[in-house]
């Protein structure tokens, strides 16, 4: 396609504009450099052969001027959103929000969550901004596995199930204190935010988390397939 289609005032960026989008985002993320979503669209369309049209003068914000539009669903767009969380990057992740990614939804093909994703990396603040943004932090997400090996779908964890896993005592407080998160949520393999800390022998999470002594059958059934 060799221009965008256009509706109204929205610009719809071609399939090579949306490649060259992802490989210049990937690009700076990798430099360290500070990634702008917004400036790279708008080089991107400045470089098109056709003039971008012309806009209502009333407009009075170039930021408002034109909505651009990319693939919400591109695994490439949600590696990029990834990065940018582990990175800590929260204006990158604004953003993404912007442009219409759904930090709400899973990634479509690590089967985790942005606000997992955050806790995994101690991202606090990042986590806190995700927060801010309304996600659910009670969702499970499956955690990373080794190139080849399949999903693990039983040992699904929630992103409090993971802070307690590596011991990370004010997370743990921030998700139960501010945003709720359940203490006593299930995972599939029957463990429990305090049993995973209690795993990895962190004290002070245990202390600090309520016990629950459910999941005794789920666990079994892990531990010996045979029995169910």
């Amino acid at each position: 396609m060799a221009a965008a289609a256009t509706a109204g005032s929205v610009q719809i960026l071609t399939a090579e504009e949306l490649e060259e989008l992802h490989v210049r985002l990937a690009t700076a993320l990798s430099l360290n450099d500070e990634a702008n979503m917004e400036t790279t669209i708008s080089d991107i369309l400045a470089g098109r052969e056709e003039p971008v049209p012309e806009y209502s003068p009333e407009a009075t914000a170039s930021h408002d001027l034109v909505q651009q539009q990319i693939d919400v669903d591109s695994i490439q767009v949600w590696d990029n959103l990834f990065r940018s969380i582990e990175m800590g990057q929260i204006d990158a992740v604004t953003q993404f929000v912007e442009l219409g990614v759904d930090v709400a939804r899973q990634h479509p093909r690590r089967m985790q969550y942005p606000i997992y994703h955050a806790v995994r990396h101690s991202q606090t603040n990042m986590m806190r901004h995700l927060i801010n943004l309304k996600v659910d932090v009670n969702v499970f997400s499956v955690p990373d596995r080794l190139l080849g090996v399949p999903a693990d779908n039983e040992r699904q964890r929630t992103p409090l199930m993971n802070a307690a896993e590596q011991g990370n005592l004010n997370i743990c407080k921030i998700l139960c204190e501010s945003a709720f998160a359940d203490p006593m949520l299930v995972a599939p393999d029957g463990q429990t935010a305090q049993r995973l800390a209690a795993r990895n022998g962190h004290k002070e999470v245990v202390d600090y988390l309520p016990a629950n002594r459910g999941g005794a059958y789920l666990r079994l059934s892990c531990a010996f397939p045979i029995l169910t």
